[in-house]
């Protein structure tokens, strides 16, 4: 048998890299005399994107057979001599945004990142309200730094920059170190250069002189280039000024950020000896003394030596407000809001705006600009609702609701939306527009047992109390279905089975069907007493009134004003009906202790307590 002709080897492309791994974008390089290895496409390290890496074989001796191409020399120890990596914005907001979750509450919105200059602002919503501070690049040679300054707020969130340095923590997270407000990633090209080795194939290579040569900052993101010829790396004044402060304030910044809110003032005080009139000390020191309402006057003073209260925003109107200056407040958050860079911000500057508006137009003004400066943030929205609500703008309430109905993601969520709102519209006797929104609510879940008694409600409210009958019977049946039955809609269908229907052994048996555990258990038991007693059930009125009794001297749930009257009226059917004095002076002691200023209960009592020491006699 013949052997088979010997296979070609096929010639390489000149402009195929020499690497003998395919899918590994390494190729060799020699420059200034020194061989080296350098990659030719870019490479994937979320959320980054490395453009370029590149080190030298310092080690080698020449001549050097290159026959071998990358494989001979990607093992051996080199020397990192660059590396640029970038990022975009949209992609590092998705990246940090699984770490904010619970930052400020359950968060609104996805963290905002934004250009400024020789920084980066960051934003970021929850439930308690809105954060915004710039995080201020100031480097070293071989250090990338990042300063928290300018930290901002609105809502609950306490002191800004406390907040402030415990969500840039979380956001360098493992690739940064917090010091005070300052925020050091050491050795960071050689920690990337680590990291990627593995997937090239290579060795990582060794530390080298590699430093910072410059961080581009623009619209589209982050670009962080790293070389072994760069020189010191130029500082802004915001920079140096920043670095200056942080250096003043470390202790106290990390006393802050750990929650010893009085340790931080102590020191910023210090700080404040050694740097006079410094503003943002005097704001921190402010901050602080907010939580304690006895400070207010000493806390303007010392913002007052610094500058005017009303560059001092949020922070100052609070103190104005305080000291009775309520034109001086308004003045302030107006400012405040308008120089504000990040929406949710604004937005809540411009409702707590509307907080201190003497008059029901300037609070819409306020309030329609805040949901201007951010649409989709709900807070605003609902706060802009329940003016309306308020206010009897029964068209713009409705216009509100469908809005959020419109934000809320999934059934649920918009099926929710819909009926807080309808709750809030029957609350303020807007019954017609409250009955649109609950049928809609119906739409997105129609076995809902709260929207089915929402309608129900509305629709009695409007006059049509037939089909308002058939709902609440509805309602009754999906709530006990779920294995609670509703209160409400029980008590609601018993009101009418004895009103249009005169049917009060029908009623008893649904009032009696309210569980103990219910709010509204106390009205069900005073309703058993009066319906029992109108169809001559006395001795059945008289236990249910006990049990009213009861019921009232071990809890307080319900309104005093409305026990007091209960209690007064079994008082009556004891007295009047049973001739049972005793038990009628007892109904009314316990309206007494509920109502002491009663004039009618104290009238009463009196009579029934000096009927009771006669009998006695």
């Amino acid at each position: 048998m013949s052997s088979a002709p010997p296979r070609r080897t096929p010639r390489r492309s000149s402009s195929e890299p020499p690497t003998s791994r395919k899918g590994v974008p390494l190729r060799l390089t020699v420059a200034g005399g020194a061989l080296g290895l350098e990659t030719y496409e870019s490479l994937p390290l979320d959320p980054f994107v490395v453009e370029d890496l590149a080190w030298t074989l310092p080690d080698l001796r020449f001549p050097v057979d290159l026959s071998g191409g990358v494989d001979v020399f990607r093992h051996r120890r080199g020397k990192l001599s660059r590396l640029s990596i970038s990022a975009t914005f949209t992609k590092l907001e998705s990246h940090v945004r699984p770490r904010l979750r619970e930052a400020l509450g359950r968060v609104a919105t996805a963290p905002r990142l934004w250009p400024l200059e020789a920084a980066v602002g960051v934003g970021i919503t929850g439930e308690i309200g809105a954060l915004a501070f710039d995080l201020v690049w100031a480097p070293s040679a071989s250090e990338a730094r990042w300063i928290v300054v300018n930290a901002r707020g609105a809502g609950n969130v306490g002191v800004p920059l406390a907040q402030a340095l415990r969500v840039a923590e979380t956001l360098f997270a493992g690739g940064a170190e917090r010091q005070g407000r300052t925020l050091i990633a050491a050795d960071i090209g050689q920690r990337l250069a680590r990291q990627l080795a593995p997937s090239l194939g290579a060795r990582a290579p060794g530390k080298g002189s590699v430093g910072i040569e410059a961080l581009d900052i623009d619209a589209d993101g982050l670009r962080l280039r790293l070389s072994d010829v760069s020189t010191l790396p130029e500082l802004t004044p915001v920079a140096v000024r920043s670095l200056e402060l942080a250096q003043l304030t470390r202790e106290a910044d990390d006393a802050l950020a750990r929650g010893d809110a009085e340790r931080a003032r102590h020191q910023y005080l210090q700080a404040l000896e050694r740097a006079p009139r410094h503003p943002e000390l005097a704001a921190l020191i402010a901050h602080i003394d907010l939580e304690h309402a006895d400070r207010a006057e000493a806390a303007l003073g010392m913002l007052v030596d610094c500058m005017p209260a009303a560059e001092f925003g949020w922070l100052g109107a609070q103190l104005l407000s305080r000291v009775g200056d309520t034109q001086g407040a308004r003045h302030a958050v107006l400012l405040a809001a308008t120089r504000e860079l990040y929406p949710p911000v604004a937005a809540g500057l411009w409702q707590q705006l509307a907080t201190l508006a003497t008059s029901a137009g300037e609070r819409m003004d306020a309030l329609d600009r805040a949901v201007a400066s951010a649409p989709t943030l709900s807070s605003v929205r609902w706060a802009r609702y329940d003016a309306r609500v308020e206010l009897g703008d029964e068209r713009g309430a409705l216009a509100d609701a469908e809005s959020l109905e419109a934000a809320a993601s999934g059934v649920r969520a918009r099926h929710e939306v819909l009926l807080r709102a309808a709750d809030r519209l029957v609350a303020r006797g807007f019954v017609r527009p409250a009955g649109q929104l609950f049928e809609r609510a119906l739409r997105y879940l129609p076995d809902d047992a709260s929207a089915t008694f929402g309608l129900a409600r509305a629709l009695l409210g409007a006059g049509r109390s037939e089909r308002a009958m058939a709902l609440l019977e509805r309602s009754i049946e999906l709530s006990e279905a779920s294995g609670s039955p509703s209160p409400d809609a029980l008590i609601e269908l018993g009101r009418l089975l004895v009103e249009r229907c005169g049917d009060h052994p029908q009623a008893i048996a649904r009032v009696s069907q309210v569980p103990s555990s219910s709010e509204r258990q106390l009205e069900a038991l005073a309703l058993e007493g009066r319906w029992r007693a109108a169809i001559g059930d006395l001795r059945g009125a008289s236990l249910a009134f006990a049990r009213l009794r009861e019921a009232c001297e071990l809890s307080g749930r319900a309104r005093k004003e409305d026990v007091a009257s209960w209690l007064t009226e079994a008082a009556q059917f004891e007295n009047h009906s049973l001739g049972d004095v005793a038990a009628a002076e007892r109904h009314l002691a316990s309206a007494l202790r509920l109502a002491p200023r009663d004039t009618r209960v104290r009238r009463l009592y009196r009579q029934t307590a000096a009927a009771l020491a006669k009998r006695a006699r």
